[in-house]
């Protein structure tokens, strides 16, 4: 991340200020210039505030001398650690206490930006399966109608010429402010955002003005980090409270009311100062797919829009029936937002591919091979009935489950793949310091067909695959989706599952 998006300098009273009740100055700030807001111990530079956060691998408050050793003028530390640093930090280093120092830290830092996202019409995108495809879809969007936008997602943080990779889905709150302002400054417009459950709890996205909010869907994930489906249901609610502290004047949500989680949402509209907008196939929604328009093949899929007082032919390079549902959010939101509708399809008909998003590579050779990051058992489902309206001959699944996960998705992802796939090749995903085999077998719980086959070796996985298709097959590996690493215990290897399963097409080929 680049640390000098954080210009110039600012006092520290007017940080305070802007944070009102979240912090509160045990020692005087008196006329103390800021020149960087930091939560790493090794960016702090002379002048900087150091906010102590406590993380999962690490206790910023361990790293607070450090910091005023590095030059730090001010630290935030936890109210209930007050009486401990009174004591060991020095005069001269301003002593400031927070209840929350992560939401401390988010305000620092949007406040020491400038405010970017205030500069730009911003997009939040939430949910659990779909966040990639639509800000793809989106961006498309923004650019037909003569915005210059940049994305915040997993895949990679984009803009202009720029293309950093993404460690994070959503940043932490510091970042992201640094992000938004470099963007801003080097002319953005438009920022799309994927905000995930774990962006939202750990209040990563909380100072950012957003224009519109959309929910995806919600399905069974990170539960190892949630624990409860309606703890994870409520991490994703809070984007419509940020979206209602939003200085933006034109807000709106855009709501998937064919999920139930969706349903729930648009029932609370009421609660909140913004119009919102449903999408779906069902519930007389806003914007809706007319009956029977739905053309799904291997080289994309198209469909009818109806939304209020138009219809409109959406025509999309990109395959699977779920990029409906995608295709249908961002049309809301953009509408929403203003843009005509039929600039809104022209947009989505020159997306041609998101990176491993049913991601399709012909062989050659008669069978079509599908890279998909689908991940849980509702994203391999759905992708799996997509394959199906293709008819392919056979359909063969190649899929493993993550290590160190939440283990509950295995089994019921292994019911799902042996019951809509005619063979099934399990494997390994991103085993992390997990045993592959009791992965494995937490796969094996959920299945009671026979047709499947264990081979722990991703790369062996897809080659048994490839080598067996027939003509008329489609292969379906699933899992690592745009990925092109390896996760085996601590060590981070070189593997795409596109590189792979080209590999083995071309040897195919070569006979």
């Amino acid at each position: 991340m680049n640390n000098n998006a954080q210009q110039g300098a600012m006092r520290l009273e007017y940080l305070i200020r802007d944070a009102g009740s979240l912090v509160r100055p045990v020692s005087s700030c008196g006329d103390v210039m800021i020149s960087s807001v930091e939560y790493d111990s090794r960016r702090v530079q002379r002048g900087s505030v150091f906010v102590a956060v406590k993380g999962f691998q690490s206790d910023g408050h361990d790293y607070v001398l450090r910091a005023v050793a590095a030059g730090a003028a001010a630290v935030v530390v936890s109210a209930d650690q007050e009486e401990h640093f009174r004591e060991s930090v020095h005069d001269g280093v301003v002593l400031i206490v927070s209840d929350d120092c992560r939401r401390a830290l988010s305000c620092f830092s949007a406040a020491m930006c400038g405010f970017p996202s205030r500069k730009a019409v911003v997009i939040g995108i939430t949910g659990t399966n779909g966040k990639t495809s639509t800000t793809y879809m989106l961006e498309s969007i923004f650019r037909k109608a003569g915005y210059n936008p940049g994305v915040i997602g997993t895949v990679n943080y984009r803009w202009n010429t720029t293309v950093r990779p993404a460690p994070n889905t959503t940043p932490e709150s510091k970042d992201i402010q640094d992000l938004l302002r470099e963007m801003t400054d080097d002319g953005i417009d438009c920022v799309i955002m994927e905000i995930s459950s774990h962006g939202l709890e750990l209040g990563r996205a909380n100072d950012i003005d957003l224009d519109a909010a959309i929910f995806t869907n919600l399905t069974r994930d990170h539960l190892d980090f949630h624990h409860t489906f309606e703890e994870y249901f409520a991490a994703k609610m809070k984007i419509f409270e940020i979206l209602e502290r939003s200085m933006k004047k034109n807000k709106s949500a855009v709501i998937n009311t064919d999920d139930p989680y969706g349903i729930r949402i648009f029932k609370e509209r009421g609660r909140y100062r913004y119009p919102f907008i449903s999408f779906g196939t069902a519930h007389n929604a806003d914007y809706m797919p007319v009956a029977g328009s739905i053309v799904n093949t291997i080289r994309g899929i198209g469909y009818r829009m109806q939304g209020p007082g138009f219809q409109r032919d959406v025509v999309m390079k990109v395959a699977g029936r779920f990029n409906v549902y995608n295709s249908m959010s961002a049309f809301a939101a953009a509408c929403s937002l203003g843009i005509a509708d039929d600039v809104i399809a022209a947009g989505l008909g020159e997306v041609n591919t998101v990176p491993g998003r049913f991601d399709c590579i012909d062989s050659g050779e008669g069978f079509s091979v599908v890279v998909d990051y689908a991940h849980t058992d509702d994203a391999l489902e759905k992708l799996l009935l997509s394959a199906r309206e293709l008819n392919p001959h056979r359909l063969i699944t190649v899929f493993g489950c993550g290590g160190n996960r939440d283990r509950t998705k295995r089994p019921l992802m292994g019911k799902v793949a042996t019951l809509l796939s005619d063979h099934v090749v399990i494997t390994s995903d991103n085993p992390r310091k997990e045993d592959p085999k009791v992965i494995i077998d937490d796969i094996l719980a959920g299945i009671t067909a026979s047709n499947y086959e264990v081979e722990p070796d991703r790369e062996t996985a897809i080659r048994n695959a490839i080598e067996k298709a027939e003509k008329g097959d489609l292969i379906i590996i699933a899992g690592k989706g745009h990925e092109d690493y390896q996760i085996l215990g601590t060590e981070k290897i070189h593997f795409d599952d596109r590189e792979i399963a080209g590999k083995y097409i071309q040897q195919r080929v070569a006979g």
